[in-house]
């Protein structure tokens, strides 16, 4: 008997057999563009996404004969608008896009940062699903009324997959009208800003089940008939459970493209403190426990485009690329904000850039800068944890860039803290497949599933003290921010 595992993520979407003991049987993935129709915009077609997903589901077909369910985990934000005769509507807006900036004074004028952030669990920020209603509204009016049903690609999917409406909690709280603690979608901020929130799915546990696998799609992709489709959740809580992260204190550092660094705490310490620091927090598994998310939306993305411009005519490996390294960067920095979407400050309108470059340095030297510039910013959402009262008991890492072993023993040197490598980098697959071993009841609790699919495979203690050049790296970067805040001035005043 085994599960499979759907992830939908925002450049591709991978799916995997796995059984009940924690091994990977199978997997399969395919990737999609985005789509830029103007500067700024970033968009992703639902059409192409499930066309995708039917791709990988047929791959993994022929090793899935005994799977008896099916779990979905996906990227949360993103709208998917259907019509009466299920037509897709409009492309689903993807987190890094900008356009929706002009929406925030319009929010903050209906209800205050602080009783919205107290309600949904989300700091004021132009990537939640509410910016983009307010947006449609205003600048394709007639839109929206067009549309019959509401989705995030999550609930998409699942629908797609079992003619069932349904959404996990975590996955609703990216909406900026969900309430994250009485785990109801908002008819407070819904009434505020005419949300049909009727139209959206219904709020549903992980590891509900949903009903079976359509029939007519088990017999074109060759999945089991008995195929039960059952309640996923939200792509980063997958990986936070998937990473072993389940106790108060635990921490998931998930390397991708987006560093997502999740703490998972006790409803009880949701206060002021996690308010005032901006902080985003959303359901987990259950009632009592909620994950604190920060992180960097440009994690790995600002590798991929050091490579793509430095590296864009030669064959060089990642290995080759580590190795390459010097030891230290010295007096070179690297900030690494290659968007104006900020997932820990909204109000941050400063972009990435090097400092401290002179006719000695070198492309490696620039490479091991930037490195350093992603581990701390990773600190600085962990002195944020301390901050507000959190005590750190545990960190793995997980995703493709925790493959890399001089990162990150870089990141545990620059942390101050031991970091666990997991045997199996796909820590969302493994979670999705942890919530279908209790749904089956395979295991009496996630402490037992937990225990049995997740492996550490290495573990990097610090060996090093980044101290002096952390405390330089912070006071450039408060610079360089205050700096950018001059220059909004300035722009405005130059517009008048």
């Amino acid at each position: 008997m085994s599960y499979i595992g759907l992830d939908v993520g925002t450049s591709g979407c991978k799916a995997a057999v796995i059984s009940p003991d924690g091994m990977i049987l199978f997997s399969a993935g395919r990737e999609y563009p985005f789509i830029s129709p103007k500067p700024g915009w970033v968009e992703l077609n639902p059409a192409q996404v499930w066309e995708s997903v039917l791709d990988v589901l047929k791959e993994i077909a022929p090793h899935a004969e005994d799977a008896r369910t099916i779990a979905v985990s996906s990227i949360g934000e993103s709208m998917v608008m259907l019509d009466q005769d299920e037509n897709i509507l409009y492309n689903g807006i993807v987190y890094l896009d900008q356009r929706c900036k002009d929406t925030l004074p319009e929010i903050e004028a209906k209800i205050t940062p602080y009783e919205l952030h107290q309600i949904t669990g989300v700091s004021v920020n132009q990537m939640f699903t509410l910016n983009k209603f307010v947006w449609f509204r205003k600048h394709m009016p007639g839109l929206l009324e067009k549309a019959e049903k509401f989705f995030l690609f999550g609930d998409y999917i699942t629908y797609m997959l079992s003619g069932i409406r349904a959404i996990d909690p975590g996955s609703a709280s990216r909406t900026m009208f969900f309430d994250a603690r009485t785990l109801e979608w908002s008819e407070k901020i819904g009434k505020l800003f005419d949300i049909p929130i009727e139209r959206f799915s219904k709020i549903t546990p992980p590891g509900t089940t949903l009903g079976p696998l359509k029939a007519e799609l088990s017999r074109k992709l060759g999945l089991p008939a008995h195929l039960s489709v059952i309640m996923g959740i939200h792509d980063q809580c997958a990986a936070t459970l998937g990473s072993g992260s389940l106790v108060p204190g635990e921490v998931m550092l998930g390397q991708g493209s987006t560093e997502s660094i999740n703490c998972v705490v006790h409803k009880t310490h949701l206060n002021d403190l996690i308010i005032e620091n901006q902080l985003c927090f959303e359901p987990y598994i259950d009632k009592e426990h909620y994950i604190i998310i920060t992180g960097n939306l440009t994690h790995g993305s600002s590798i991929n485009w050091f490579i793509r411009n430095f590296y864009e005519n030669e064959a060089l490996s990642y290995d080759e690329l580590y190795q390459s390294c010097p030891e230290s960067a010295g007096d070179v920095f690297f900030l690494p904000y290659l968007s104006k979407v900020s997932l820990m400050d909204p109000k941050n309108r400063a972009l990435g850039g090097f400092l401290g470059i002179d006719v000695t340095v070198t492309r490696p030297q620039m490479f091991r800068a930037l490195l350093e510039g992603l581990c701390y910013e990773a600190r600085v959402s962990m002195e944020i944890f301390h901050k507000i009262g959190v005590d750190i008991k545990k960190l793995t890492a997980s995703g493709g860039v925790s493959k890399a072993a001089l990162y990150m023993q870089m990141k545990s040197d620059v942390i101050g803290f031991p970091i666990h490598i997991l045997a199996n980098p796909q820590a969302g697959i493994m979670g999705l497949a942890i919530i279908s071993a209790i749904s089956c009841k395979d295991y009496a609790s996630y402490a037992d599933a937990v225990r049995a699919f997740t492996g550490v495979a290495h573990t990097y203690a610090p060996e090093c003290s980044y101290e002096k050049q952390y405390q330089k790296y912070q006071f450039i970067s408060q610079s360089i921010k205050s700096l950018y805040d001059k220059l909004d001035e300035q722009e405005d005043t130059i517009h008048d």
